[in-house]
Parts: structure tokens; C-alpha cells; sequence
């Protein structure tokens, strides 16, 4: 079995993705970064490094918005679909997998609203199998955009009242999205809302109510490792 090797694509405006996401990561596994903001970050060559995993980070940004590295993220994306490496998309990531692979019309801005803070989602019986959760969780929440469609053949796993597609796998097209962020636990979680509480609170969120709030299942270890140790290549397959 060929060693796991992973890339981290950190789209965070704050580049506060990428050491959040490593310390979710076994030590003993190859992980390469790189921070994207712009066209030039974003090397013409990464195609031709062999990855055994790639994660998308999530962004302030929107997704209905072109950033400088929306072409060439999407011709990553197809790239790499192509070659048959296992992504895996949070939030902004996510949303930027679907567009990439099925196209614009599968994102937009969410009718809901903003949804953030500490909120429930509910699994389905194959997440609850999967990741040995339970029926309703708390995750990480910190979005205003949304995935209506998802790539033919995909499984929604987690739902919402605020948000439909909340995560999703796609065997096929070795593909796993979540919504929301399992890179953060109650300390790196709340320590962001803190630092956002200018943003929360023009926004109308209370936010010493939500920082008493936290997760309710170490959800960073979970999705982490199912995405590391249920998808490895063998040889003939890279």
C-alpha cells in the first residue's frame, strides 16, 4: 500500500486553515501546503506531484464570487478528479469541489441566511455507521453559502433544516464534503468566534452565547481519519 500523502489547499483569507487542519492529522503521514489567494499561488506544475489525498479548505470568501484562483482550482479539481485521488471539501472547499465538477448553478448564496455558531446536524443511518456518530451532533458552523446539487451518485450523510447538504460521499468519484468545519474543537473554535466577534455581532449573533456552546463528539479525529485510512491507493492505482 503506498504511503499516505497529503495536500492541504488552505482558500482562507486569514491563512488560519492549514495549522488547524495538521493538528487533526496523524504525524506520521506526508502533508504538503500551500496557501491560495492568487492566480500565482496556485503552481502550474502541482498536477504532476502525486497526492494520495487532497483537502479544500473552507474561505471568507463566497463561492458566488470569482476569486483570482477560481480557474485554475477548478482545473485542479477536474484534474485530480480524473486521475482518481480522494478529495475532500469543508465548507467553502466543499461548494468549490460541486462547481468545479457539476457546474455554477450548483451554488449559491443560502435563502436562510447566515448560519453559525455551534449547531445541530442530523446524520443518516450510513454517516451513524460510518463515523460512529449519533443521529444529531454538534458541529462548527460559519457559512452564508450553500451546495443545492451534488456530482451524480453522491450520498447525502448529514442534513439540516438551515442548510440540505451538509456532508455527502461519493465512492465513484472519491469524493467526501462537509459543510461544516470538523477541523474545529471547542478551544480553536471558539477562540475564532472571539476573534470574529465584530463581524458575529453586526450580524445580530450573540456571541458570549454561542462560545458556551461547544461539540459534541471529537469530530476532527473522525472525519480525519475516515478520510485517511478508508481511502489508500494501492500502487497499480496511482
Amino acid at each position: 500500500m503506498k504511503q499516505k500523502k497529503v495536500l492541504i489547499l488552505d482558500y482562507s483569507v486569514d491563512q488560519s486553515e492549514i495549522p488547524v487542519i495538521k493538528q487533526c492529522l496523524p504525524t506520521a503521514i506526508e502533508v504538503s501546503s500551500l496557501y491560495i489567494d492568487t492566480e500565482a499561488s496556485f503552481p502550474d506544475d502541482l498536477i504532476k506531484t502525486a497526492f494520495t489525498h487532497v483537502i479544500h479548505t473552507g474561505s471568507a470568501l463566497s463561492i458566488t464570487e470569482t476569486a483570482p484562483f477560481t480557474k485554475k482550482a477548478i482545473d485542479y479539481i477536474q484534474k485530480i478528479n480524473a486521475k482518481g485521488v480522494w478529495q475532500m471539501g469543508i465548507c467553502y472547499g466543499h461548494q468549490l469541489i460541486c462547481k468545479a465538477l457539476v457546474g455554477d448553478h450548483v451554488v449559491r448564496s443560502s435563502p436562510n441566511g447566515f448560519e453559525v455558531g455551534w449547531e445541530q446536524v442530523s446524520f443518516t443511518d450510513t454517516a451513524t455507521d460510518l463515523f460512529n456518530v449519533r443521529k444529531q451532533e454538534t458541529v462548527w458552523q460559519h457559512h452564508f453559502d450553500e451546495v443545492v446539487e451534488l456530482p451524480k451518485g453522491s450520498e447525502i450523510l448529514a442534513t439540516n433544516t438551515h442548510t440540505k447538504i451538509q456532508a455527502y460521499i461519493n465512492y465513484e468519484r472519491k469524493l467526501l464534503g462537509i459543510q461544516f468545519h470538523p477541523e474545529f474543537n471547542r478551544e480553536s473554535g471558539n477562540d475564532y468566534f472571539l476573534k470574529d466577534r465584530k463581524f458575529l455581532e453586526k450580524n445580530h449573533k450573540n456571541v458570549d452565547a454561542i462560545i458556551n456552546e461547544g461539540p459534541s463528539f471529537d469530530s476532527g479525529n473522525i472525519f480525519f481519519d475516515f478520510f485517511l485510512n478508508q481511502f489508500l491507493y494501492t500502487d497499480d492505482e496511482l
